[in-house]
Order: C-alpha cells, then sequence, then structure tokens
C-alpha cells in the first residue's frame, strides 16, 4: 500500500518499517489501554513517529509513508477515543480535534499542550553527501610522518 522498495546503491528502502518491532508497538499502544489520558496516548505515539520522521526523511517516496501513517494513526486515535467514551457522538469525539500551535488553519489531536506530531510536516529531502566532513582522524596535519 505505502511501502515501496528503495534500490540498490541509492536511498534505503521504506520497506522495513512494514514489519518492525515499533510498528507493532504503535499498533498494540493506539489501541491499547483505555483507562489513559488522551495527552498520555499522544505522548506515547508522539516518542515513536517523531523519531521514524527524523530516521526515513531521506527516504524515496518517504512523504507519501507519512501521510499515509497520519491518516491511520489519526484513525485509530478516533476508534480508541470511541472505545474509551462510548457514548458520545461523533462531534464531541472530532472536538478532540483543536487547531495547531504550529499551524492555527490546520486540526490535530490535541489535549492541552500536547498535540500530535503530523509526519506529513516533516521537511522530506534528498541526503546530500556533501554534508558530510572528513572525520578528524583522517585529516592530514601537515607533518611528513604523520
Amino acid at each position: 500500500m505505502f511501502l515501496r522498495e528503495g534500490h540498490v546503491g541509492q536511498h534505503v528502502g521504506l520497506g522495513v518499517l512494514h514489519d518492525c518491532r515499533q510498528l507493532r508497538h504503535l499498533r498494540a499502544d493506539l489501541v491499547g489501554d483505555i483507562s489513559v489520558s488522551l495527552g498520555e496516548k499522544l505522548r506515547n505515539v508522539n516518542s515513536i513517529t517523531s523519531g521514524w520522521a527524523n530516521y526515513y526523511r531521506y527516504c524515496v517516496g518517504a512523504g507519501r509513508v507519512f501521510v499515509a501513517l497520519d491518516w491511520y494513526i489519526g484513525l485509530r486515535l478516533y476508534c480508541w477515543l470511541y472505545k474509551k467514551r462510548p457514548k458520545a457522538t461523533a462531534s464531541e469525539l472530532w472536538g478532540s480535534k483543536q487547531p495547531s500551535r504550529c499551524r492555527a488553519t490546520r486540526r490535530v489531536w490535541r489535549e492541552g499542550s500536547i498535540e500530535k506530531h503530523l509526519l506529513g510536516w516533516t521537511p522530506v529531502e534528498r541526503f546530500r553527501l556533501a554534508w558530510m566532513d572528513t572525520p578528524d582522524f583522517a585529516m592530514s596535519s601537515g607533518e611528513p610522518d604523520a
């Protein structure tokens, strides 16, 4: 669906994301215990997704995967809230989506000052080899025997 394999000698593919333990951990966390607050749930989800965003941001097709994961996580959070509050109406549940503090025009899952980290807002770009410097141990000091 949203996975794409990398090419040899190019970027790492996103196929690793499908089978990794963290995805299973995220699924369990999203449908798990209903006794925790939305803020605690968002804190747990954000710790996983922000790490993914920083690691996979240089992969081919990462932007589409990030948007798909945002959609999936949002839907799972809605289902979790419905399980937590079965008598609430849909508009009351969607009311937990409030304007973001980063972008006021976008509504995100939020409780107090804790809001869901949106992977789609992560800048995705190609890794540039020019960013890499020669390590200190490989630089010559100017001496002939060094």
